[in-house]
């Protein structure tokens, strides 16, 4: 079987991370940083297209990689509409829903696709995206809310939590497709997701603030909480920031930084820096035992992923805390490259039928307008 060549693009905030792997080979994974004097005149985000290409260009140059042996480019998927998971032909829709920002992302993150198809359209080759943020493949009983109308949407690390669940059903000779797992995702925001044969049917939603306590996200809190900030003079702005962004442990200990946390700050005596640690590993194992009701009792595993994944503390814990749900097994760090650079794989080999974008959300809200007659 033909060993494919995939350039993955994964822009960020500073850098761009750019990967070329050859069959399961990673020849190149560099994530070069941005110059943001280069970016004072842009206005959009879509304005940096030229700018960030040039370097994607530049970089491919220095490294000498032949451009003739590259057979598809595959970006990093944000952006666009809610779709199921899968690997996605760039086309016009994907394109210009990405380089508008249509779902309203506001983060470089949206140009993958963008500059994708831009260097996939130079050399020749197709260009796709692979499990995009804005995957949405909730059971119809996760997306109900209490309040008729308002539904549960889908934010988590699909790109990264799914390519952990295929690595490692393919680790141990089983299908993705035929497996139960719990995945949990630790980062800056922690994601906690139940995959039901390869379906995230469950998941928190780290960008609406629901989940664990975690670095940079509040987690959890109730509308008391809420009418309590606003009360103190905090607008719903910086409200939704704390519970995106700037909350979790940079609200409780000043710092996201965990190592900071666990090496200075609690051996200095600071006892709630401690308790703020122990109430994020409490707060994943909540989480982590309410998607194993999801699955019914009956997860083949728990994957944890992610940086935080590197905390031998903390993963230990998670282990002694969650090993009666099932067995637990770590993969520390991200692998975005692979999973963006596998799923094109697996298209061109005739492994996995090619997904086209639709340009509409695959949830827009149910035909019925009640349970019951849902079950009419």
């Amino acid at each position: 079987m033909k060993e494919y060549t995939v350039l993955t693009i994964n822009p960020g905030s500073t850098s761009n991370k750019i990967g070329i792997m050859k069959g399961s080979q990673i020849i190149l994974d560099t994530d070069a940083k941005t110059n943001p004097d280069d970016f004072k005149g842009c206005s959009a985000y879509s304005d940096q297209v030229e700018i960030r290409e040039k370097q994607i260009w530049s970089i491919l140059k220095e490294n000498n990689i032949d451009l003739q042996n590259i057979d598809a480019v595959s970006g990093r998927g944000v952006g666009i509409y809610s779709c199921e998971g899968g690997t996605y032909r760039i086309n016009d829709i994907a394109y210009e829903h990405a380089l508008h920002d249509q779902a309203g992302i506001n983060h470089p993150a949206t140009l993958g696709i963008v500059l994708a198809k831009h260097i996939g359209d130079q050399l020749g080759i197709p260009s796709f995206f692979v499990n995009p943020m804005c995957v949405d493949e909730l059971c119809d009983e996760a997306r109900i809310t209490g309040v008729k109308g308002i539904y549960r949407t889908s934010r988590a690390h699909p790109l990264n939590m799914k390519q952990t669940a295929i690595t490692h059903s393919r680790l141990h000779n089983v299908r993705y497709e035929e497996s139960d797992y719990i995945v949990i995702h630790m980062g800056g925001a922690i994601s906690v997701a139940a995959h039901r044969h390869g379906k995230a049917i469950d998941q928190t939603r780290i960008t609406d603030g629901q989940g664990p306590i975690s670095p940079n996200r509040t987690g959890d809190i109730c509308f008391a909480d809420v009418k309590a900030m606003s009360q103190n003079g905090k607008t719903l702005e910086e409200i939704r920031r704390l519970c995106t962004r700037s909350g979790g442990l940079i609200e409780l200990c000043g710092t996201d930084d965990v190592r900071k946390i666990r090496n200075e700050m609690i051996p200095s005596g600071d006892r709630f820096a401690q308790l703020a640690l122990d109430a994020m590993e409490y707060t994943i194992v909540k989480w982590a035992g309410a998607m194993a009701g999801v699955l019914k009792g009956k997860a083949d595993a728990i994957l944890i992923t992610g940086g935080l994944a590197n905390d031998e503390i903390l993963v230990q814990q998670l282990k002694e805390d969650l090993s009666w749900i099932a067995p637990v097994y770590v993969y520390p760090g991200s692998f975005e490259t692979e999973a963006l650079a596998e799923g094109a794989m697996r298209v061109l080999s005739g492994q996995e039928e090619c997904r086209e974008y639709s340009g509409y959300p695959v949830f827009e809200g149910f035909s019925f307008d009640s349970l019951q007659e849902r079950k009419e």
